[in-house]
């Protein structure tokens, strides 16, 4: 340890509580695609927005580079210390939730775990609609910094749509508080929005209000076997343009994300008679008060099935059918983390090019190399693909690793081209800075280095994350 750090930590004990410093425990912060590994060997853990306050002006004085780690389920590498002088700083202390019946908000402190808030709101007959696969774990501090996305966004949008205050702490030790609940508030530059997604580099969120929704009465699941995604794009178009503000999910997989799941050891049951290339999961909220839009639905899609645009559809008619339908989507990350993806893609397009975008990208892809597999499935319904590469074999792998980079050029080269987004709701991270840098429009560009010299003139928060350390 350098005499600056001890220096640091021997003030912060002295000065907040003894046990505010703590070795990095193994596996506390870890890149789960395993490419990268966190060099900081100390975590600063307070208990108070007050001590988060200390911490960065103290550390703003000195110099010393701080690192913000939520749940450790990041997938571009922002929670991940790449020297061994940088810091961690650890929210998980400050858990605090609490739910508000008169105006049905919820209050929550930054390291309070996204299931543990869904389960609150849900015993006061009230849904928190954001929706990931790692919500077990993850810190909704973490959720806010990245604008979390997932399952729901198609209706409720992402996390920054469903926070209505926040509270955070500057780099220079500042406390900006915004913590009113209100849906209405043009004082000046909306600060939570910007802070919300800035991964981190501008501010350490320490808490927020966020609003919940009635909960779904039985919403209407199904999956739907298509040929193609232009199917799949037709059924979204059917069902949006007769129920556009009730469908919930829309998601699309490709069969290769079931053959992952029985390679993996995953026990899922293939809901279909027949081997079909894609399929469409549908979640559609039919209830509005004591009407119910299930018959026509319903009937929206057997006219698709009569329309020969689909070949089988799945109807859930139990809470337990429900569950299995929604098992296959909600493990396919897991199955994928498995088997080690070459490169991992989370695109965001306009939904009437996700078909062609496909399709070019595979023939593209296919042409470049006969020894890679594509797993493809996501939010089609926001837009949101992950477009995962692979190897064939694991004999190919180390040969394939060699151009992992030119096979990113290629996709992102494509998305750009289809005037998409290289990422849709993991962020840039670390992972994707260079990238950031080359794709986004230079103006937007120059702007935010412009707000992160401006708000974190030190680069203290996060160095590396977004922006490289020498931009």
């Amino acid at each position: 340890m350098s005499d600056q750090l001890a220096d640091f930590f021997s003030l912060l004990e002295n000065r907040i509580d003894s046990g505010i410093v703590e070795l990095m425990e193994r596996g506390s912060a870890t890149d789960p695609r395993d490419r990268l590994v966190n060099k900081s060997k100390f975590c600063l853990k307070p208990k108070t927005t007050r001590e988060v306050s200390s911490i960065l002006y103290e550390a703003n004085q000195r110099g010393i580079q701080l690192v913000p780690i939520g749940g450790s389920t990041g997938l571009v590498g922002g929670h991940i210390a790449e020297r061994d002088n940088q810091v961690s700083l650890s929210l998980e202390r400050m858990n605090g939730i609490q739910f508000s019946s008169e105006d049905n908000l919820i209050t929550v402190q930054a390291g309070a775990i996204l299931a543990d808030i869904k389960s609150i709101a849900s015993d006061a007959g009230r849904f928190f609609p954001l929706s990931i696969a790692s919500e077990g774990s993850s810190q909704i501090g973490g959720n806010l910094a990245t604008n979390a996305g997932g399952l729901n966004v198609l209706r409720y949008g992402n996390i920054r749509d469903l926070c209505l205050g926040i509270e955070a702490v500057l780099p220079n030790g500042e406390v900006i508080s915004s913590m009113k609940a209100l849906k209405k508030n043009n004082m000046g530059y909306d600060i939570k929005s910007l802070l919300i997604g800035s991964e981190g580099t501008l501010a350490v969120i320490t808490a927020a209000i966020l609003k919940t929704y009635p909960l779904p009465i039985n919403p209407l699941t199904a999956i739907i076997s298509v040929n193609q995604p232009c199917d799949a794009l037709s059924l979204y178009n059917q069902l949006s343009e007769k129920f556009p503000d009730r469908i919930m999910a829309f998601e699309i997989m490709k069969y290769t994300g079931i053959n992952f799941l029985k390679k993996t050891g995953f026990k899922v049951r293939y809901p279909f008679l027949k081997e079909a290339p894609w399929m469409v999961l549908v979640d559609v909220d039919v209830n509005i008060g004591s009407t119910s839009l299930r018959e026509e639905v319903l009937q929206t899609l057997h006219d698709f099935l009569d329309q020969n645009s689909a070949n089988e559809i799945i109807l859930s008619n139990s809470l337990e059918k429900k569950k299995e339908i929604w098992k296959i989507r909600e493990l396919l990350p897991l199955a994928n983390r498995k088997i080690g993806s070459l490169c991992s893609n989370d695109i965001s397009l306009p939904i009437t090019k996700i078909p062609d975008f496909i399709k070019d990208a595979d023939k593209i892809l296919f042409s470049f190399s006969d020894k890679i597999i594509v797993n493809c499935f996501g939010h089609m319904g926001d837009g949101n693909l992950h477009y995962n590469v692979f190897p064939t074999t694991e004999e190919s792998r180390k040969n394939l690793e060699k151009s992992r980079y030119e096979i990113i050029r290629i996709i992102n080269d494509l998305v750009t081209k289809f005037s998409g987004s290289i990422s849709a709701e993991h962020g840039i991270g670390r992972t994707k800075s260079e990238e950031l840098k080359l794709y986004e429009d230079k103006g937007k560009f120059h702007t935010m280095l412009t707000i992160k010299a401006a708000m974190d003139p030190k680069g203290i928060l996060n160095p590396g994350v977004v922006f490289r350390e020498n931009e």
